[in-house]
């Protein structure tokens, strides 16, 4: 169990300090008041690269929680597709994670489920940063201005 706090808070700290500087480097091609449009484009697509990097990193997270420290596993449901999963299969894993959709098609065992559920509360804390960083732009406010 300690491995997979050790990993879970490597990984919230990775991604976070990721995110944030996604978020810093669009405030700073940002100008709502004068391009409204243009900076809601840049903000989104600076979050979208942002949050597929971040899951990206989670599901390295959890392919070397897997495949290495082997303090899991990530495993098919009856309903999903057989065989060996891919890098892939984790990357998808990790999307639905992060963004709390939870298709439940793929499941953690053993300290993978403490991982995941780190990855989902992290996500939907970030995916909330997001969304309030579009929001000022909508508003017509420069996020992060100091």
């Amino acid at each position: 169990m300690i491995v997979a706090i050790a990993l879970s808070a490597i990984l919230i700290a990775v991604v976070t300090a990721i995110h944030f500087g996604a978020l810093r480097l669009a405030s700073q091609f940002v100008t709502p008041s004068r391009h409204p449009g243009q900076c809601l484009a840049v903000a989104v697509t600076a979050i979208v690269l942002a949050h597929t990097a971040e899951a990206l990193l989670y599901a390295a997270g959890f392919w070397l929680a897997v495949h290495d420290v082997q303090i899991g596993d990530l495993v098919s449901s009856p309903a999903g597709k057989g065989g060996p999963l891919t890098f892939m299969d984790y990357f998808y894993f990790s999307l639905v994670n992060y963004t709390t959709l939870g298709r439940g098609d793929l499941m953690p065992d053993g300290h993978l489920r403490f991982m995941t559920a780190m990855e989902a509360f992290h996500g939907f804390l970030l995916i909330t940063a997001s969304g309030t960083f579009i929001l000022q732009i909508m508003g017509g406010k420069k996020p992060l201005a100091s």
